[in-house]
C-alpha cells in the first residue's frame, strides 16, 4: 500500500439494518513509523507495517453477518476487509477472485449495499457527529491545460461542491487563492515546463482543507514565429543599393546584413541604404522581423540578390575658346575606358544637334573646332564619354564661349 495516497480524515462508515449504532474507521494520523486507523471507540490500532488492507469496523462487520476466521472477517460468500493501491487506482476486495474499483475510501456505501444488503450511509450531520472533528476534503484530481500560448495557460481540476474554494502554487512558488476549479496563469515563460498543485480549502467547520495535489506537469507553447519579410530593391546605383520591405504584423522592428556580415541594430524604418560597395558586384542583402521575446520569435531572414551598376565614366571640364568671328573651339582631356564621345552643340537658345565632325586627338587631348559660326553669338557644346564595356557612359560636361563679333 503507498502510504502517500492515504490521508488524514479518510473515513468509512457505516450502519447495520435497522439499528441506530453508526461504525467508522478514521485514519488518525501519518508518520514515518506507519499509519493508524482507529475506530470510533479506538478498540483497534494498526500500525503502517502490519497492516495489509484498510479494516472496517469490527461492529460494522459482525453485525453484518461476518464472523472472525484466521485474522480476516467473513461471511458465506465475501471476503470483505481490504483496500489496496494497484496502478494509482483504489481497489475494494469484495471476495477472492474480484476487485472492484472506487474512487474514494469513503465513498463505498452502493457496493456496500450490493455486497452485504445492508446500507452504508448515514446523515451527513450525524456522521460528522460520530466522528467529532470535519472532514478532510479530497485532494483535487483530474488536471487538465488548455488554452497554451508562450505565457499564459488554463489549468483546471475537477470541481469539489463541498470546497469553498482552492489554494495552487506553480514550482516552489507561493500560494495563491482561486474561488473556482480553475487557475489562469499568465507571464510564463515559452516552451518551458512548469509543475503545479493544488488544494481544496474548506469552511473550517464542517470541512477542513485538502492534503495537496499530486503533481501535475504542463508545458508552455514555443514562441510564434513572425512571417518572413519580402525584400525589394527600390534604387540600384554603382556604389550603394536602397532595400526596402513591407511591415510585418507584431513585430518590434527590423535587422538587415550585407552576405556575411553583421545585423544592423534594430529598427522600425522599412528601407535601409546600403552603401560602401563595389561597382559591378553582386550582394545579397537579409531582412528579418525582430519579436518581442515574449509571444513572438523572430522571423527567418528574407533575402535579395541584386548586382551593383557597372561604374560609371567621369568626363573632365571642357574648355572652351574662340578662334574668331566665326569659329570656336572645345577641348577635353581623354577619359580611360571610353570608346568615343557623343558630341552635340546649340547656337544661342536654339536646340542641342549632333556633331558629326572629326573629333581631334592630340597627346591626350581630345578637341572640336565649330565653323562658318554666326558672329557676336554663344554657342554651347556638350560631350559624353561612349562607355567601353564594363563601364557606363558618362554625364555630360558642358563647354560655352562667344564667337568675337565683327
Amino acid at each position: 500500500m503507498d502510504s502517500t495516497r492515504i490521508k488524514i480524515g479518510q473515513v468509512l462508515y457505516g450502519q447495520s439494518e435497522g439499528s441506530e449504532d453508526i461504525a467508522l474507521v478514521k485514519v488518525e494520523s501519518v508518520g514515518v513509523g506507519g499509519i493508524n486507523y482507529n475506530d470510533t471507540d479506538n478498540t483497534f490500532q494498526y500500525s503502517f507495517d502490519e497492516l495489509t488492507g484498510i479494516p472496517v469496523s469490527a461492529s460494522v462487520l459482525t453485525s453484518s453477518g461476518f464472523t472472525l476466521s484466521n485474522g480476516v472477517y467473513v461471511n458465506d460468500t465475501i471476503n470483505f476487509i481490504k483496500v489496496k493501491l494497484i496502478g494509482a487506482q483504489w481497489f475494494w476486495y469484495a471476495n477472492a477472485d474480484t476487485c472492484i474499483p472506487v474512487p474514494y475510501l469513503h465513498e463505498l456505501q452502493s457496493l456496500y449495499k450490493e455486497l452485504t444488503g445492508n446500507t452504508l450511509a448515514v446523515d451527513e450531520d450525524a456522521l460528522l457527529i460520530a466522528l467529532d472533528s470535519p472532514m478532510v476534503l479530497s485532494a483535487p484530481t483530474d488536471f487538465a491545460a488548455s488554452d497554451t500560448t508562450p505565457n499564459t495557460v488554463t489549468i483546471s481540476w475537477l470541481e469539489d461542491a463541498d470546497a469553498e474554494g482552492y489554494e495552487y502554487k506553480i514550482d516552489d512558488g507561493a500560494w495563491v487563492a482561486v474561488d473556482v476549479a480553475e487557475a489562469e496563469l499568465t507571464g510564463l515563460t515559452h516552451s518551458t515546463t512548469y509543475k503545479i498543485r493544488v488544494k481544496a480549502i474548506g469552511n473550517g467547520e464542517s470541512f477542513v482543507d485538502s492534503p495537496e495535489s499530486e503533481e501535475y506537469s504542463f508545458t508552455t507553447a514555443a514562441l510564434i514565429v513572425l512571417d518572413t519579410p519580402v525584400v525589394t530593391a527600390s534604387l540600384i546605383e554603382e556604389q550603394s543599393i536602397d532595400i526596402s520591405w513591407e511591415a510585418i504584423a507584431n513585430a518590434d522592428g527590423y535587422q538587415y546584413k550585407t552576405g556575411d556580415g553583421e545585423w544592423s541594430a534594430t529598427q522600425t524604418e522599412l528601407t535601409a541604404t546600403i552603401g560602401l560597395l563595389s561597382a559591378s558586384t553582386e550582394y545579397t542583402f537579409y531582412v528579418k522581423a525582430i519579436g518581442d521575446g515574449v509571444v513572438y520569435d523572430n522571423s527567418l531572414a528574407g533575402s535579395l540578390t541584386e548586382t551593383t551598376l557597372d561604374e560609371k565614366l567621369t568626363m573632365g571640364s571642357i574648355t572652351s575658346e574662340a578662334l574668331g568671328t566665326t569659329s570656336v573651339k572645345f577641348s577635353w582631356d581623354e577619359v580611360a575606358n571610353s570608346v568615343g564621345y557623343i558630341c552635340q552643340y546649340k547656337e544661342g537658345e536654339g536646340s542641342f544637334v549632333d556633331y558629326v565632325g572629326e573629333i581631334a586627338d592630340d597627346e591626350g587631348v581630345r578637341s572640336v573646332t565649330l565653323t562658318d559660326l554666326t558672329p557676336g553669338t554663344q554657342y554651347t557644346f556638350s560631350v559624353i564619354a561612349d562607355a567601353d564595356t564594363g563601364y557606363r557612359d558618362s554625364d555630360a560636361a558642358v563647354g560655352v564661349v562667344n564667337t568675337n563679333a565683327e
